[in-house]
């Protein structure tokens, strides 16, 4: 579920299992082989709209999504007879709190659209239904489901000693198991249905690590089936942050966290061709960063702890801001709209993503509640910290 700045604790304790893990050789020689599946996902497809055991072909899903269309988006434009709203939700583990609050300060506001397509990554997963579904009480849930949790109520530290029996992970995510099952009901599954009937759906991406590739999964096909177990599986497999979260197995393949590949999932960029242009005019892509932009430069400690979480923080940044540029850079081709908000920097969310500390939490709910009320709030471009020539950005505004 994270994305930004991974606690000293869990680094260290990543880097252990790297040492510990060749001296417990007899402990992992447990766990049982694997085959790779072949089993074909009749729910999910590439970002790009193809199939991922056959990368060369559209995946069925998308094709049925499409409506025969080259491209998604303008078969739902078709659809709705205007141009679409399409809202994406970033991870960010604990800092999802700033996402639900967001949400709630953008209604209260009086100016959050019925979105068409919402697509969520690891906590942006967790979001993404009731976003989605957007009334007053789905509101109230994501309030609770970011401001009256704690660490507990996500995970339980196996320790060190479990990986001797064969663990695959240094946590178990049996509380987060059960919050995903308070909150995505029999009941909720059939409003995502009901929503797809009016041509509004919901997409989220995982990471197949046995292939390697980013899965974005249909929601609201899985919801029209009725399918409650692989709904809540898809959302968990989604936020299982690895090593620390044990990844999940749908299929015979092996999910872990979407960010762990790709932080940000945009619907309607797939296809074979350039889409034409909009039907209706310019629509709106909304991304939700629940993030910081950028880490303020600090002299690190000649030490091994301060170093590695320093640099896997760089390479989760480095991650967020390629998914942005990518997201950017697919909007404009759309001929949409780009908005995008982030966790303020003057806010204190603190460095650990996976503390799910309430103080922390209430932190950035309150500042994206506040942040929705305010006018002049989104960037209409991502930032551009030197990896991009700025003409790039220049010729496709």
């Amino acid at each position: 579920m994270t994305r930004t700045e991974p606690s000293m604790r869990h680094i260290k304790l990543i880097l252990i299992v790297g040492v510990v893990s060749a001296l417990l050789l007899a402990g992992c020689a447990s766990a049982p082989e694997r085959v790779l599946s072949k089993v074909a996902p009749p729910y999910a497809a590439l970002p790009n709209g193809h199939a991922p055991l056959n990368p060369d072909q559209l995946s069925p899903a998308y094709v049925a999504a499409a409506g025969g269309d080259s491209n998604v988006i303008r078969q739902l434009e078709r659809r709705h007879g205007r141009a679409l709203n399409v809202l994406s939700l970033s991870g960010g583990g604990q800092n999802g709190a700033f996402g639900a609050g967001f949400l709630i300060g953008w209604r209260e506001g009086g100016q959050r659209p019925e979105f068409d397509i919402v697509g969520g990554v690891s906590t942006g997963a967790l979001l993404a239904t009731h976003a989605l579904l957007g009334t007053p009480a789905d509101d109230a849930q994501l309030e609770e489901m970011y401001t009256q949790i704690s660490k507990k109520d996500v995970y339980d530290d196996r320790g060190l000693l479990s990986l001797a029996s064969g663990a695959d992970s240094l946590a178990d995510t049996a509380p987060l198991r059960a919050l995903i099952a308070k909150h995505i009901t029999a009941e909720t599954l059939k409003r995502v249905a009901a929503a797809a009937d009016e041509n509004r759906f919901l997409v989220v991406g995982t990471t197949n690590i046995d292939y390697g590739q980013t899965w974005v999964w249909n929601m609201s096909r899985i919801a029209k089936d009725g399918n409650l177990e692989l709904y809540r599986a898809v959302l968990l497999a989604s936020a299982s942050f690895p090593i620390v979260f044990p990844p999940v197995e749908i299929d015979g393949h092996l999910f872990v966290d979407g960010a762990a590949r790709s932080n940000v999932v945009i619907a309607g960029l797939g296809g074979t061709e350039r889409p034409p242009p909009p039907l209706y005019g310019p629509g709106n892509v909304y991304l939700i960063d629940n993030g910081k932009l950028q880490s303020p430069p600090e002299a690190l400690r000649r030490a091994i702890g301060p170093v590695a979480a320093t640099t896997v923080s760089v390479m989760m940044d480095q991650s967020m801001l390629t998914a942005m540029s990518r997201s950017y850079f697919g909007a404009k081709f759309l001929g949409y709209n780009f908005k995008m908000v982030a966790i303020p920097d003057d806010v204190n969310v603190g460095k650990d993503p996976l503390a799910f500390d309430p103080k922390q939490m209430r932190a950035a709910f309150d500042a994206g509640r506040a942040m929705a009320k305010r006018p002049d709030h989104w960037l209409t471009v991502p930032p551009n910290l030197g990896d991009l020539p700025s003409w790039a950005f220049d010729q496709i505004k």
